[in-house]
Formats: C-alpha cells, sequence, structure tokens
C-alpha cells in the first residue's frame, strides 16, 4: 500500500481507516457531465456495468447488466442545443444548473411529429424524461461554461 500520510495528517488517516476505506474514492454520486470532445452529456445513476442502447442521433439509453432496469443516458449533440435553444432562454453563470428534462423536453419539440412515428423511439424519450426528473439530473453552469 502506497503510503499517503504526506497527502494527509494523521487526523485525517484515521478518519480514512474508520471509515472502512483504504483508498481516496468516496461514495458513488450520480453527476451529469458534459463531454466536450464528443459534445455529449452523460447521466448515469449508478456505479454498474453499462449497457449502450442508441435510440437515435441524439438519444442513447443506458442500461443495468440486466438490460431491464434504465439507469442513465447521454444526450448527443448538446452544445448546438444549447447554444440555440436554451443558453437565449437561460442567463447562465457558474452557478446556475440547467435541468436535463427540459433539455428532453427541448429536443423532443425539436423532433416534433417524426417522434411519434416510431413507439419504440417515443417510450426511450419518455423513460429519458422519466429518470431525468425523478433523479432531478442536470448540469451546473461552470460544466456549460466550459462547453
Amino acid at each position: 500500500m502506497t503510503d499517503t500520510r504526506h497527502f494527509f495528517g494523521e487526523g485525517e488517516m484515521a478518519k480514512l481507516a474508520m471509515d472502512g476505506r483504504d483508498g481516496l474514492a468516496g461514495p458513488y454520486v450520480p453527476t451529469a457531465i458534459y463531454f466536450g470532445d464528443s459534445d455529449c452529456v452523460e447521466y448515469v445513476k449508478e456505479d454498474a456495468f453499462c449497457i449502450y442502447d442508441r435510440v437515435d442521433e441524439f438519444l442513447t439509453l443506458i442500461f443495468d447488466e440486466t438490460k431491464l432496469n434504465l439507469i442513465g443516458f447521454k444526450l448527443k449533440g448538446f452544445k448546438h442545443i444549447f447554444e440555440t435553444h436554451l443558453k437565449p432562454v437561460f442567463r447562465l453563470n457558474g452557478g446556475h444548473f440547467v435541468a436535463l428534462v427540459t433539455v428532453i423536453e427541448t429536443v423532443c419539440n425539436q423532433i416534433g411529429q417524426e417522434l411519434f412515428e416510431s413507439e419504440d423511439r417515443a417510450s426511450a424519450y419518455k423513460a429519458a424524461r422519466k429518470l431525468a426528473a425523478n433523479d432531478n439530473a442536470r448540469l451546473f453552469g461552470a460544466d456549460l461554461m466550459a462547453a
């Protein structure tokens, strides 16, 4: 094991030992993350093996290993949606956030009637929206400013 005393004082080492943790990582915290290189936002609520199921050019659903439980989603082409439809409406700074429900609803409005031509596609968007709403998934302004 690496000697971590030069990173922590003796009190912090004792706290880590009492917590039963032998490393720096804490419990998994579900967070929406913007990836600039691939221009997408990803939200995964569990630290688990994931199966990605692409719905269309914007939405990918993320399931657990059983492919029965939806545990997240990926929204591609996020910067365009944000710059074109959301940024003019929200005057964001580093302390603000955008609810991902709003992003999904914006895309649904853009897709329009096409969304309802495929029952599978419509139910995928409904499932992603429900997960985003139930988990209050949001992307913080500091992450958006880097977009």
